[in-house]
């Protein structure tokens, strides 16, 4: 348990991070049409967790499932997803950053709307290129933000149960998606241990 538990982590923190910091970077910038790519980035947080789960379940089904048909039109023969012992895990994080990903963009895009834009100006004209403005003064002064969400994202990692639950119950293939609170829930309600669950 807690094994599967710090694989989610390990898979989901710097997964999460980098994709809600390209999407927030990406709406950052003033262009035509970037409020309604906002609203659709941030569909999923509104979402429920159960109903997310049961749309990816069914999505993720390996007879027939919307992403393993995408997958054949391109000659890919799709895995088991939430059936196969070694994409159950994979699968649940890729549903996890899907859901969270407009959340912590939306933070992350405060922190970049914060950065004053004559800093970049004056790179621009020392001669810095884009990522050279990005690595020596976006990351420096996103670190506070990236922290709140570090720490954000650490404590809903710890509390992952709702998507275990519903899509692959009873721990997944083999036990590979089983976490602590899933544990603890099972522990404390289907086996009536309430001392082990505490």
């Amino acid at each position: 348990v807690l094994w599967n538990t710090f694989r989610y982590i390990i898979m989901y923190i710097p997964l999460m991070l980098v994709a809600s910091l390209g999407v927030a970077y990406l709406l950052s910038r003033q262009r035509r049409g970037v409020t309604a790519f906002r609203i659709i980035y941030y569909i999923p947080v509104l979402t429920s967790w159960v109903a997310a789960s049961m749309i990816w379940k069914s999505m993720l089904s390996p007879e027939y499932g919307a992403v393993n048909n995408i997958l054949a039109i391109f000659g890919i023969q799709g895995p088991g997803w939430l059936l196969d012992e070694a994409w159950a895990m994979p699968a649940i994080v890729l549903v996890s950053v899907w859901k969270d990903m407009g959340y912590f963009g939306l933070m992350l895009m405060s922190g970049l709307q914060g950065i004053n834009q004559e800093y970049y100006d004056a790179a621009a004209i020392d001669g810095a290129g884009k990522i050279k403005q990005f690595t020596r003064i976006t990351l420096p002064l996103l670190t506070p933000t990236l922290f709140f969400v570090l720490i954000i994202s650490l404590i809903n990692s710890f509390q992952l149960f709702t998507q275990i639950m519903i899509m692959t119950p009873d721990g997944g293939p083999l036990g590979s998606t089983m976490v602590m609170v899933e544990r603890i829930y099972k522990c404390g309600f289907r086996y009536y241990e309430m001392g082990t669950a505490a």
